[in-house]
């Protein structure tokens, strides 16, 4: 699958300007580093596990996070996937369908955690079946996790900068 850049944007959680792209590929993009994966499983019935993060500020998100050293992104995803909603795949059975191309168009500051060219790999997963009832790992930073119809993804997520990400593997 050819890149195809389907929205750009900016987040409120990046301190100095910068674009953010949500792309579609199945390829990682040259010169940047995957700092974190995620993962969208859609089961039989067409929706969407999602888990919701007991932090302030936070709530409803895709099951992912940052990759542990030496980790590849689509390791990552399936292990984020397994602590943060309890579903345990293996990573091959995750696709790469895309992700969020962060490029800093301003020097971050020094306490700034990541680097100028940052993608956050977003991976795919179709179950054949209905989604069974899921939990997160009692030491994850998760506390819930349901399986969400479309719109109801949309509703607690509002402000999701990968909602197009999502909406895309809807066709």
């Amino acid at each position: 699958m050819a890149e195809i850049v389907i929205d750009s944007t900016t987040v409120p959680w990046i301190p100095v300007s910068h674009r953010v792209d949500l792309l579609l590929s199945g390829d990682l993009p040259e010169g940047y580093v995957v700092t974190t994966a995620f993962v969208l499983v859609l089961d039989g019935m067409g929706r969407t596990l999602l888990t919701r993060v007991d932090r302030p500020g936070r709530g409803w998100e895709v099951p992912g996070g940052h990759l542990d050293p030496g980790e590849s992104p689509v390791v990552a995803g399936a292990r984020e996937l397994g602590e943060e909603a309890g579903l345990w795949l293996a990573a091959d059975r995750l696709t790469l369908f895309g992700g969020q191309r962060i490029t800093l168009l301003a020097p971050p500051p020094a306490d700034y955690g990541y680097p100028t060219h940052a993608f956050q790999a977003f991976y795919s997963v179709r179950l054949d079946h209905e989604g069974a009832a899921t939990a997160p790992d009692p030491d994850s930073e998760c506390d819930a996790a349901e399986w969400l119809a479309r719109d109801e993804v949309a509703r607690r997520c509002p402000d999701a900068a990968w909602l197009p990400l999502h909406a895309a593997l809807f066709g």
